[in-house]
Protein backbone atom coordinates (compact mmCIF):
# COMPACT_ATOMS: atom_id res chain seq x y z
CA UNK A 1 0.00 0.00 0.00
CA UNK A 2 2.61 2.39 0.35
CA UNK A 3 4.64 1.36 -2.66
CA UNK A 4 1.36 2.01 -4.72
CA UNK A 5 0.85 5.54 -2.37
CA UNK A 6 4.32 6.56 -3.72
CA UNK A 7 4.32 5.82 -7.15
CA UNK A 8 1.05 7.69 -7.01
CA UNK A 9 2.31 10.59 -5.92
CA UNK A 10 5.28 10.42 -8.25
CA UNK A 11 2.95 9.85 -11.56
CA UNK A 12 0.51 11.59 -10.91
CA UNK A 13 1.73 14.81 -12.40
CA UNK A 14 2.34 13.07 -15.51
CA UNK A 15 -1.18 11.54 -15.83
CA UNK A 16 -2.39 15.15 -15.46
CA UNK A 17 -0.04 16.24 -17.90
CA UNK A 18 -1.18 13.28 -20.06
CA UNK A 19 -4.76 13.74 -19.62
CA UNK A 20 -4.75 17.61 -20.32
CA UNK A 21 -2.80 17.14 -23.51
CA UNK A 22 -5.34 14.17 -24.78
CA UNK A 23 -8.61 16.66 -24.03
CA UNK A 24 -6.90 19.67 -25.91
CA UNK A 25 -6.20 16.84 -28.77
CA UNK A 26 -9.56 14.88 -29.07
CA UNK A 27 -12.31 17.55 -27.47
CA UNK A 28 -12.84 19.06 -30.07
CA UNK A 29 -11.52 17.41 -32.90
CA UNK A 30 -13.33 13.75 -32.51
CA UNK A 31 -17.13 13.43 -32.37
CA UNK A 32 -17.00 9.51 -31.70
CA UNK A 33 -17.64 7.67 -28.30
CA UNK A 34 -16.00 7.07 -26.37
CA UNK A 35 -13.13 9.33 -28.00
CA UNK A 36 -14.68 12.34 -26.93
CA UNK A 37 -16.03 11.41 -24.26
CA UNK A 38 -13.24 10.15 -22.47
CA UNK A 39 -11.63 13.55 -23.62
CA UNK A 40 -13.93 15.49 -21.92
CA UNK A 41 -13.68 13.85 -18.95
CA UNK A 42 -10.02 14.72 -18.77
CA UNK A 43 -10.59 17.90 -19.53
CA UNK A 44 -13.07 18.54 -16.48
CA UNK A 45 -11.35 16.48 -13.61
CA UNK A 46 -8.88 18.37 -11.25
CA UNK A 47 -5.60 16.97 -10.09
CA UNK A 48 -7.31 15.26 -7.10
CA UNK A 49 -9.48 13.11 -9.01
CA UNK A 50 -5.95 12.69 -11.77
CA UNK A 51 -4.27 11.41 -8.29
CA UNK A 52 -7.19 8.72 -7.12
CA UNK A 53 -6.90 7.69 -10.75
CA UNK A 54 -2.73 7.30 -9.93
CA UNK A 55 -3.57 5.40 -6.62
CA UNK A 56 -5.84 2.71 -8.85
CA UNK A 57 -3.13 2.66 -11.96
CA UNK A 58 -0.35 2.36 -9.76
CA UNK A 59 -2.35 -0.73 -7.18
CA UNK A 60 -2.80 -2.64 -10.24
CA UNK A 61 0.59 -2.25 -11.84
CA UNK A 62 2.30 -3.45 -8.30
CA UNK A 63 -0.11 -6.18 -8.14
CA UNK A 64 1.76 -8.17 -11.05
CA UNK A 65 5.20 -8.48 -9.28
CA UNK A 66 3.33 -9.27 -6.15
CA UNK A 67 1.61 -12.19 -8.00
CA UNK A 68 4.95 -13.44 -9.79
CA UNK A 69 6.32 -13.64 -6.16
CA UNK A 70 3.68 -15.76 -4.55
CA UNK A 71 4.02 -17.78 -7.69
CA UNK A 72 0.15 -18.15 -7.79
CA UNK A 73 0.72 -19.78 -11.62
CA UNK A 74 2.52 -22.63 -10.22
CA UNK A 75 0.44 -26.07 -9.85
CA UNK A 76 -1.23 -26.71 -5.88
CA UNK A 77 1.59 -28.54 -3.69
CA UNK A 78 2.55 -28.66 -0.64
CA UNK A 79 2.60 -26.08 1.85
CA UNK A 80 6.29 -26.37 2.25
CA UNK A 81 6.44 -25.76 -1.38
CA UNK A 82 4.72 -22.24 -1.48
CA UNK A 83 5.97 -19.04 -0.55
CA UNK A 84 3.38 -18.94 2.37
CA UNK A 85 6.10 -20.90 4.08
CA UNK A 86 8.53 -18.16 4.81
CA UNK A 87 5.79 -16.48 6.59
CA UNK A 88 2.97 -18.09 8.24
CA UNK A 89 3.48 -21.59 10.01
CA UNK A 90 2.10 -24.46 9.76
CA UNK A 91 -1.25 -24.20 11.95
CA UNK A 92 -1.81 -21.03 10.37
CA UNK A 93 -2.59 -21.88 6.49
CA UNK A 94 -6.14 -23.17 5.64
CA UNK A 95 -5.36 -24.12 2.70
CA UNK A 96 -3.09 -24.14 -0.76
CA UNK A 97 -5.96 -23.36 -3.11
CA UNK A 98 -8.44 -20.58 -1.36
CA UNK A 99 -11.68 -20.27 -2.67
CA UNK A 100 -11.29 -19.97 -6.31
CA UNK A 101 -14.21 -17.85 -8.47
CA UNK A 102 -17.04 -20.63 -9.17
CA UNK A 103 -19.84 -20.53 -12.27
CA UNK A 104 -22.74 -18.72 -10.93
CA UNK A 105 -25.96 -19.91 -12.57
CA UNK A 106 -28.15 -17.49 -10.76
CA UNK A 107 -25.37 -14.22 -11.29
CA UNK A 108 -27.51 -12.21 -13.38
CA UNK A 109 -30.23 -12.32 -10.97
CA UNK A 110 -28.10 -11.99 -8.05
CA UNK A 111 -26.25 -8.60 -9.96
CA UNK A 112 -29.73 -7.23 -10.01
CA UNK A 113 -30.84 -8.14 -6.66
CA UNK A 114 -27.56 -6.73 -5.13
CA UNK A 115 -28.04 -3.42 -7.49
CA UNK A 116 -32.05 -2.72 -6.28
CA UNK A 117 -30.94 -3.74 -2.48
CA UNK A 118 -28.22 -1.54 -2.64
CA UNK A 119 -29.37 0.93 -4.29
CA UNK A 120 -33.25 1.15 -3.29
CA UNK A 121 -31.88 1.31 0.73
CA UNK A 122 -29.39 3.67 -0.16
CA UNK A 123 -31.61 6.21 -1.14
CA UNK A 124 -34.40 5.39 1.05
CA UNK A 125 -32.55 6.79 3.76
CA UNK A 126 -31.35 9.68 1.69
CA UNK A 127 -34.98 10.48 1.34
CA UNK A 128 -35.19 10.04 5.28
CA UNK A 129 -32.25 12.42 5.79
CA UNK A 130 -34.18 15.18 3.46
CA UNK A 131 -37.10 14.94 5.39
CA UNK A 132 -35.11 15.02 8.46
CA UNK A 133 -33.94 18.33 7.43
CA UNK A 134 -30.29 17.29 7.13
CA UNK A 135 -30.62 18.15 3.32
CA UNK A 136 -32.12 19.88 1.06
CA UNK A 137 -33.26 18.97 -2.48
CA UNK A 138 -31.14 21.33 -4.89
CA UNK A 139 -34.81 22.54 -6.44
CA UNK A 140 -36.50 23.04 -3.12
CA UNK A 141 -36.61 26.76 -1.57
CA UNK A 142 -36.60 25.81 2.10
CA UNK A 143 -35.67 22.55 3.75
CA UNK A 144 -38.15 20.77 5.86
CA UNK A 145 -36.63 22.59 8.84
CA UNK A 146 -36.49 25.91 7.12
CA UNK A 147 -33.38 26.35 6.03
CA UNK A 148 -33.14 28.56 3.16
CA UNK A 149 -31.41 27.12 -0.05
CA UNK A 150 -28.96 29.68 -1.42
CA UNK A 151 -27.99 27.72 -4.47
CA UNK A 152 -31.19 26.99 -6.38
CA UNK A 153 -30.58 24.64 -9.22
CA UNK A 154 -33.04 22.34 -11.36
CA UNK A 155 -32.53 18.88 -11.19
CA UNK A 156 -31.85 17.12 -14.40
CA UNK A 157 -32.60 13.47 -13.32
CA UNK A 158 -32.20 12.13 -16.37
CA UNK A 159 -28.76 13.93 -16.91
CA UNK A 160 -27.75 13.13 -13.50
CA UNK A 161 -29.07 8.87 -14.06
CA UNK A 162 -26.80 8.61 -17.21
CA UNK A 163 -24.28 10.50 -15.57
CA UNK A 164 -24.00 8.00 -12.55
CA UNK A 165 -24.36 4.80 -14.42
CA UNK A 166 -21.12 4.57 -16.43
CA UNK A 167 -18.85 5.91 -14.04
CA UNK A 168 -20.37 3.70 -11.08
CA UNK A 169 -20.41 0.46 -13.58
CA UNK A 170 -16.37 1.44 -14.03
CA UNK A 171 -15.68 1.71 -10.45
CA UNK A 172 -17.51 -1.59 -9.36
CA UNK A 173 -16.06 -3.69 -12.37
CA UNK A 174 -12.38 -2.54 -11.31
CA UNK A 175 -12.95 -2.78 -7.60
CA UNK A 176 -14.74 -6.36 -7.53
CA UNK A 177 -12.12 -7.48 -9.69
CA UNK A 178 -9.29 -5.88 -7.55
CA UNK A 179 -10.28 -6.65 -3.93
CA UNK A 180 -12.75 -9.44 -4.13
CA UNK A 181 -11.57 -11.17 -7.21
CA UNK A 182 -7.83 -11.12 -6.98
CA UNK A 183 -7.03 -10.10 -3.46
CA UNK A 184 -9.75 -12.00 -1.32
CA UNK A 185 -8.81 -15.08 -3.31
CA UNK A 186 -5.06 -14.37 -2.12
CA UNK A 187 -5.75 -13.55 1.94
CA UNK A 188 -8.29 -16.79 1.63
CA UNK A 189 -5.49 -18.92 0.36
CA UNK A 190 -3.66 -17.94 3.75
CA UNK A 191 -6.15 -16.67 6.47
CA UNK A 192 -9.40 -18.07 8.11
CA UNK A 193 -12.07 -16.30 6.32
CA UNK A 194 -12.86 -14.08 8.72
CA UNK A 195 -9.44 -12.81 9.37
CA UNK A 196 -9.07 -12.25 5.45
CA UNK A 197 -12.51 -10.42 4.97
CA UNK A 198 -11.63 -8.27 8.14
CA UNK A 199 -7.92 -7.68 6.72
CA UNK A 200 -9.48 -7.25 3.30
CA UNK A 201 -12.09 -5.17 4.73
CA UNK A 202 -9.82 -2.47 6.52
CA UNK A 203 -7.32 -2.21 3.32
CA UNK A 204 -10.18 -1.52 1.54
CA UNK A 205 -11.72 1.21 3.76
CA UNK A 206 -7.78 2.54 4.30
CA UNK A 207 -7.85 3.13 0.49
CA UNK A 208 -11.02 5.22 -0.10
CA UNK A 209 -10.36 7.19 2.54
CA UNK A 210 -7.36 8.38 1.20
CA UNK A 211 -9.58 10.22 -1.39
CA UNK A 212 -8.35 14.23 -0.54
CA UNK A 213 -10.33 16.53 1.46
CA UNK A 214 -12.92 18.13 -0.44
CA UNK A 215 -11.98 22.28 -1.44
CA UNK A 216 -8.24 21.23 -1.50
CA UNK A 217 -6.50 23.40 -4.10
CA UNK A 218 -2.88 22.28 -5.91
CA UNK A 219 -1.09 25.84 -7.34
CA UNK A 220 0.69 23.79 -9.78
CA UNK A 221 -0.41 20.61 -10.14
CA UNK A 222 1.96 19.88 -13.04
CA UNK A 223 5.12 20.66 -10.42
CA UNK A 224 6.92 17.39 -9.71
CA UNK A 225 6.06 17.54 -5.69
CA UNK A 226 2.53 17.97 -6.28
CA UNK A 227 1.56 14.48 -5.22
CA UNK A 228 3.70 14.88 -2.66
CA UNK A 229 1.97 17.78 -1.40
CA UNK A 230 -1.71 16.36 -2.12
CA UNK A 231 -0.62 13.55 -0.17
CA UNK A 232 0.59 15.33 2.72
CA UNK A 233 -3.18 16.58 2.73
CA UNK A 234 -4.72 14.17 2.58
CA UNK A 235 -2.87 12.16 5.83
CA UNK A 236 -3.30 15.44 7.46
CA UNK A 237 -7.48 14.12 7.52
CA UNK A 238 -6.32 11.33 10.24
CA UNK A 239 -5.78 13.90 12.58
CA UNK A 240 -10.01 14.75 12.78
CA UNK A 241 -11.27 11.44 14.94
CA UNK A 242 -14.75 12.67 12.93
CA UNK A 243 -14.24 11.70 10.29
CA UNK A 244 -11.83 8.94 11.43
CA UNK A 245 -14.78 7.39 12.83
CA UNK A 246 -17.56 7.85 11.31
CA UNK A 247 -16.30 7.39 7.49
CA UNK A 248 -13.72 4.63 8.02
CA UNK A 249 -16.65 2.70 9.62
CA UNK A 250 -18.98 2.79 6.95
CA UNK A 251 -16.39 2.59 4.24
CA UNK A 252 -15.13 -0.87 6.31
CA UNK A 253 -18.72 -2.02 6.88
CA UNK A 254 -18.96 -1.64 2.80
CA UNK A 255 -15.97 -4.09 2.72
CA UNK A 256 -16.90 -6.54 4.85
CA UNK A 257 -20.33 -6.76 2.79
CA UNK A 258 -18.96 -6.88 -0.22
CA UNK A 259 -16.42 -9.58 0.78
CA UNK A 260 -18.95 -11.51 2.67
CA UNK A 261 -20.90 -11.82 -0.60
CA UNK A 262 -18.22 -12.73 -3.27
CA UNK A 263 -17.40 -15.39 -0.26
CA UNK A 264 -20.91 -16.64 0.17
CA UNK A 265 -21.27 -16.76 -3.51
CA UNK A 266 -18.08 -18.40 -4.75
CA UNK A 267 -18.16 -15.54 -7.30
CA UNK A 268 -18.13 -11.82 -8.35
CA UNK A 269 -22.43 -11.42 -9.98
CA UNK A 270 -23.66 -10.25 -6.10
CA UNK A 271 -20.65 -7.84 -4.85
CA UNK A 272 -20.65 -6.67 -8.15
CA UNK A 273 -24.34 -5.62 -8.53
CA UNK A 274 -23.98 -4.35 -4.30
CA UNK A 275 -21.03 -1.93 -5.22
CA UNK A 276 -22.71 -0.62 -8.19
CA UNK A 277 -25.88 0.14 -6.46
CA UNK A 278 -24.48 2.16 -3.70
CA UNK A 279 -22.29 4.12 -6.13
CA UNK A 280 -24.54 4.79 -8.04
CA UNK A 281 -27.30 5.84 -5.42
CA UNK A 282 -24.61 7.96 -3.69
CA UNK A 283 -23.42 10.04 -7.03
CA UNK A 284 -27.49 10.59 -7.41
CA UNK A 285 -28.27 11.66 -4.33
CA UNK A 286 -24.97 13.59 -4.23
CA UNK A 287 -25.83 15.42 -7.78
CA UNK A 288 -29.47 15.91 -6.09
CA UNK A 289 -29.04 17.20 -3.27
CA UNK A 290 -27.19 20.03 -0.79
CA UNK A 291 -26.30 19.13 2.80
CA UNK A 292 -28.18 21.88 5.25
CA UNK A 293 -25.51 23.68 6.95
CA UNK A 294 -24.91 24.89 11.11
CA UNK A 295 -27.00 21.23 12.25
CA UNK A 296 -26.79 20.40 15.60
CA UNK A 297 -23.11 19.06 16.89
CA UNK A 298 -24.47 15.84 17.97
CA UNK A 299 -25.86 14.78 14.74
CA UNK A 300 -22.67 14.97 12.92
CA UNK A 301 -22.16 11.52 14.62
CA UNK A 302 -25.66 10.28 12.68
CA UNK A 303 -25.41 12.07 9.50
CA UNK A 304 -22.47 13.66 7.26
CA UNK A 305 -22.55 15.76 4.55
CA UNK A 306 -22.40 12.45 2.02
CA UNK A 307 -23.85 9.38 2.27
CA UNK A 308 -20.88 7.42 3.13
CA UNK A 309 -20.69 9.13 6.61
CA UNK A 310 -22.53 8.81 9.88
CA UNK A 311 -23.82 6.04 12.29
CA UNK A 312 -27.07 6.28 9.63
CA UNK A 313 -25.37 4.77 6.47
CA UNK A 314 -23.45 2.93 8.86
CA UNK A 315 -26.86 1.12 9.38
CA UNK A 316 -27.81 0.77 6.11
CA UNK A 317 -24.99 -1.09 5.07
CA UNK A 318 -25.61 -3.62 8.24
CA UNK A 319 -29.72 -3.85 7.30
CA UNK A 320 -28.12 -4.70 3.53
CA UNK A 321 -25.31 -6.94 4.95
CA UNK A 322 -27.95 -9.02 7.25
CA UNK A 323 -30.33 -9.34 3.72
CA UNK A 324 -27.28 -10.53 1.92
CA UNK A 325 -27.16 -13.50 4.29
CA UNK A 326 -30.15 -14.68 4.39
CA UNK A 327 -30.09 -14.12 0.36
CA UNK A 328 -27.44 -16.27 0.02
CA UNK A 329 -26.83 -20.07 0.70
CA UNK A 330 -23.29 -21.18 1.43
CA UNK A 331 -22.08 -23.87 -1.40
CA UNK A 332 -21.02 -27.19 -0.81
CA UNK A 333 -17.35 -26.34 -1.36
CA UNK A 334 -17.55 -23.22 0.48
CA UNK A 335 -18.65 -25.52 3.35
CA UNK A 336 -16.10 -28.25 2.82
CA UNK A 337 -13.67 -25.40 2.67
CA UNK A 338 -14.25 -24.43 6.60
CA UNK A 339 -14.20 -27.38 7.40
Amino acid sequence: MAASLALAALISPWLFQLGKGFAEVFSEKSSGWPVKDLADAAARSDFPRYFNRAVMLSAVVLLFPFVSWLRLGRPPGSYRDTPWSLRLPDHAVVSDLGQPLQRNPHGWLQFGTGFVLAAGLLLFSGWVMVQSGCFIWRDAPVSTRGVPNRFIETIQWLKVVEKAIPAALVVSLIEEILFRGILLGIFLRAMRPPVAIAVLSFLFAFVHFMEPPPGVVISDPESSGAGFFLLGKIFSQFADPMPMVSTFLVLSAVGVVLAYSRYRTASLWLPVGLHLGWVFGEKVFKAATWPVRGLPSELHWFVGETLKEGLLPLSVIAVTGFLVHAMTREREQIADYRS
